[in-house]
């Protein structure tokens, strides 16, 4: 968390997720109460030194050693939380004052404060110790979300691989050299890291499923989960099988060093100065794609997790939960912890840091690895990353996408700036406009089928193409039926070349209302004001343009409102989405 952050967070004001604290010389009295109800709730963000109004009054320098000591210290002790929970305070200089932030996470446990059990409820932590019908709700919810938490009695510490646990001291230590767990004995290290639990329910207690993961033999995790393995596949020269291959059934921390290893192997390393201190730019980007693999994994899946290499990116599909559906944008995201307790242990160790700093921080170091590049990640089941390794983008066939829809002059360098932003598969032969137009046509085609809130009457498919204007639609009595998962290429592109100009008017493949939808995606690539949509696309009704168009796309996710909270704003511009980049450029949603 830097300063920026911290900004935004005192403008967003006081909510479910972040609480202001004054703290001058001392830890305010109700400060566990707010960290036991995050822990239940969402998660958030305190911050200390910024009064209930959003302003700052600053901690007493003198004083801000001694409050971070008592902090940690006593939010890891089970006379003040229990089961305690890991808390490492930020110190941000801040112009008007220091500032600590502590970022609390979604807890899989229930934790209580002197005996009593909060919750977040809009701005208030609400007391919930004596309401036993939230108390049950709590219970319900905890043992539903997180599969990490299921008790196995029957695990013993002879399960485990013990000289891991030196190997995992080593690190910490070298993290951070007075962690309260390096004095602690294998057993009790495990039980401060909530891997031993006490089902209050149901009396049952024991080591954890995230215990026997991060410290178990092998023959124990194959034990408990049969189907659990990660793949790394190397797949440049051989396309059809792979060049080299590693396949892990370990526990996850020789997992995450071995991983580690593999790609250290096949990618080059690259150094940037980021002030005075050297970065290496490969270490900060996969060090998070591995540990983000690793920590939020759903382990009860029986679908492998996979991690593939290849010439242009390296391609992530993680076993998932997903909380929604869809790719993910980093400026508005809300991260949800998936494995809290493994999370936490990785902490400790050094490889992960807040949850969604993964996303944030390979959104912003990737760029400088490979220029200009960004990541994509689509919260689904699977999970699926991609790293990019060439970057290219629409902006290299703008002049073709400007002539191909007919706009007119003035809208060129609005669409050159906006597709500047919006990447095309990695697959495509970029250099080629037919043979991105062809990509474009077949997964507008297939992606379109998929979404029904924009159906129209004559075509179940957004952006279908019209088989009346397309001579030899049917070839060889094969039909050529878009609502198959399967599309043959070669016979898409044989008739649709057929079509005179086919790859410079869009007019003669689309019907109308498909070619006025992509229109508007290609547009708002960069944001636009209605009224210069209208004049650009030579449409006059502006009641049944945001009737037929801008309202399905920005209900279906495609486009939004740059302001969002006044969307009668006079300044009201409308923009693509991660979603709908993503769609305009043929790339999977």
């Amino acid at each position: 968390m830097d300063l920026e952050q911290v900004n935004q967070l005192i403008q967003s004001g006081e909510g479910m997720l972040i609480e202001f604290k004054e703290a001058k010389d001392s830890v305010p009295n109700d400060l566990y109460e707010t960290v036991v109800s995050f822990s239940h709730t969402d998660g958030g963000t305190i911050l200390l030194g910024v009064n209930d109004e959003g302003f700052v009054t600053g901690i007493n320098p003198e004083a801000i050693k001694n409050i971070k000591h008592n902090l940690v210290t006593t939010i890891n002790s089970s006379d003040c939380i229990n089961p305690p929970l890991l808390v490492d305070p930020l110190t941000i200089q801040h112009p008007e004052g220091l500032i600590l932030a502590l970022q609390i996470q979604e807890s899989s446990q229930i934790h209580d404060h002197a005996k009593s059990v909060f919750i977040r409820v809009f701005e208030s932590d609400i007391d919930i110790t004596r309401n036993q019908q939230k108390l049950a709700d709590l219970y319900l919810k905890k043992s539903n979300s997180f599969t990490e938490t299921t008790i196995y009695p029957y695990l013993s510490t002879s399960d485990f691989n013990n000289s891991l646990f030196d190997t995992a001291r080593n690190l910490i230590k070298s993290h951070k050299s007075d962690h309260p767990w390096l004095t602690l004995s294998n057993t009790e290290m495990l039980k401060s890291a909530c891997l031993w639990l006490k089902n209050p329910k149901t009396g049952e207690e024991g080591f954890t499923l995230a215990s026997a993961l991060l410290f178990g033999k092998e023959s124990t995790i194959q034990s408990i989960l049969p189907a659990y393995k990660i793949d790394a596949i190397l797949r440049i020269k051989d396309k059809d099988r792979w060049d080299d291959r590693l396949v892990l059934r370990k526990n996850l921390i020789e997992s995450y060093l071995e991983l580690k290893k593999f790609i250290d192997r096949y990618l080059p390393d690259k150094f940037h100065l980021e002030g005075d201190q050297r970065i290496d730019l490969r270490d900060k980007i996969f060090r998070e794609v591995v540990a983000n693999m690793i920590i939020h994994r759903e382990y009860t899946s029986l679908i492998p997790s996979v991690i593939t290499i290849t010439e242009t990116a390296v391609n992530i599909s993680n076993p998932n939960i997903p909380k929604f559906h869809g790719p993910i944008d980093v400026n508005s995201f809300t991260p949800n912890p998936k494995n809290p307790n493994i999370r936490k242990f990785f902490m400790a160790l050094g490889w992960a840091d807040e949850i969604g700093s993964g996303i944030r921080y390979t959104h912003k170091y990737l760029p400088l690895y490979i220029p200009n590049a960004k990541p994509t990640f689509i919260e689904d089941d699977p999970f699926v990353s991609s790293i990019p390794l060439i970057w290219k983008t629409m902006e290299i066939h703008a002049l073709s996408f400007h002539k191909w829809l007919d706009l007119p002059n003035d809208a060129l360098h609005h669409i050159q700036k906006g597709l500047s932003s919006v990447a095309l598969p990695n697959d495509v032969n970029a250099e080629s406009w037919q043979d991105t137009l062809l990509h474009l046509f077949i997964h507008w085609t297939k992606l379109g089928s998929q979404i029904d809130t924009l159906r129209w009457s004559t075509n179940k498919a957004i952006l279908g193409i019209s088989k009346k204007k397309v001579p030899s639609w049917d070839q060889k009595g094969t039909k050529l039926d878009f609502d198959k998962p399967f599309i043959d290429e070669a016979q898409i592109f044989e008739s649709i070349k057929k079509v005179p100009s086919w790859d410079q008017k869009g007019t003669n493949l689309l019907p109308k209302r498909s070619l006025l939808l992509i229109n508007i995606l290609v547009l708002t690539s960069e944001p636009i004001k209605v009224k210069l949509l209208m004049e650009w696309m030579s449409y006059e009704k502006r009641r049944t343009l945001m009737d037929l168009y801008l309202n399905p796309l920005l209900k279906v996710g495609f486009v939004s409102r740059t302001i969002k909270e006044k969307p009668n704003d006079p300044n009201q511009q409308y923009v693509l989405t991660e979603a709908g980049r993503l769609f305009i450029a043929g790339r999977n949603i």
